[in-house]
């Protein structure tokens, strides 16, 4: 199709930080900076259950990482993998807290590009010269005047039944993954996109056109969501699988950056800083003196080319 584009190398390069705010006493959200798996949890409950388990949660989608890093070559995880290590967190924070404190979770994790790679096809099978005398030779005994040279001839002269493909690089792809309020957006071509869709009251509101956007963002039930880790009936996961461009930015907060911030001031920040390190600490800045309401977890993610590598050296030959 002329819209699709061609999987080209990337890596991936963040910086994030978090805060407590201006009116919160303890800090529950938790971040995570893996070289596969990024995380921005917002944990909730009662006296350090929501760190216990916003903590859990960063911890589980680590050993992703960890599982990577275990061969020369990383082993990115599936789409499925990532939904159970998800499941996973989810068990182990209800383990610890028996529903006393839950978490959000939005992440971005490499993971595995399907149909890419090394492939195989099976070759057309030459057709012995003498076979197009069977027809002719209804009958005859034809193995019989087949002689050792004629055999090895053509065996010769053969390539193996199975060619392969030449090898294709494989490109990952990203996976998004949300529950709770956390939010996940993509800056690309200069224009924000928010990517995930708030498990919660405010947003059932806003989709029923009982109140508008502008309204949830002061809302009473603002901070009440409808999905959780460790918490609620409901805790299955939004997994979207994204297809990364070089030069996109990926930004993953909790509701403490984007229930302070417009997309409009987002989108500015993140247009006008190219450091990710200043522009996490623009952001946090800026929702300090939008109110600093709630606890600030944010990440600034790059997709960036893979650098070229270094040209060799020139021998300088033997005086």
């Amino acid at each position: 199709m002329h819209g699709e584009t061609q999987p080209v190398p990337f890596i991936l390069a963040a910086a994030g930080r978090t805060d407590v705010g201006r009116r919160r006493t303890e800090n529950q959200d938790r971040i995570l900076l893996g070289q596969v798996a990024y995380a921005v949890a917002d944990g909730m409950g009662g006296h350090e259950a929501g760190e216990v388990a916003s903590q859990l949660a960063v911890e589980t989608m680590e050993e992703l990482c960890t599982r990577a890093a275990k061969t020369t070559v990383p082993t990115l995880p599936t789409v499925s993998q990532v939904r159970s290590q998800v499941q996973l967190a989810d068990d182990r924070i209800r383990d610890a807290l028996e529903s006393r404190g839950g978490t959000t979770l939005c992440a971005l994790v490499l993971i595995k590009a399907a149909g890419q790679g090394r492939d195989s096809v099976t070759a057309p099978v030459a057709i012995p010269p003498w076979t197009q005398s069977f027809a002719a030779q209804g009958g005859t005994d034809v193995i019989s005047k087949i002689t050792p040279e004629m055999l090895e001839a053509h065996r010769r002269g053969q390539e193996p039944a199975t060619a392969a493909m030449p090898v294709v690089e494989e490109v990952p792809s990203l996976a998004l993954v949300n529950v709770g309020d956390s939010r996940g957006y993509r800056l690309r071509d200069g224009a924000l996109q928010q990517l995930t869709r708030d498990h919660s009251a405010v947003q059932e509101m806003v989709d029923a056109g009982q109140i508008t956007e502008l309204e949830a963002r002061n809302h009473p039930h603002r901070n009440l969501i409808t999905r959780a880790l460790g918490a609620g009936a409901e805790s299955h996961p939004d997994i979207t699988v994204l297809q990364p461009r070089i030069g996109d930015r990926y930004l993953l907060c909790s509701d403490g950056l984007s229930g302070e911030l417009t997309e409009d001031l987002l989108q500015s920040i993140l247009v006008s800083y190219k450091d990710r390190d200043v522009a996490a600490e623009v952001l946090t800045g800026a929702a300090l003196e939008a109110g600093g309401r709630d606890n600030i977890a944010v990440i600034v993610i790059d997709v960036l080319a893979v650098p070229a590598a270094p040209a060799a050296e020139a021998q300088v030959p033997a005086s």
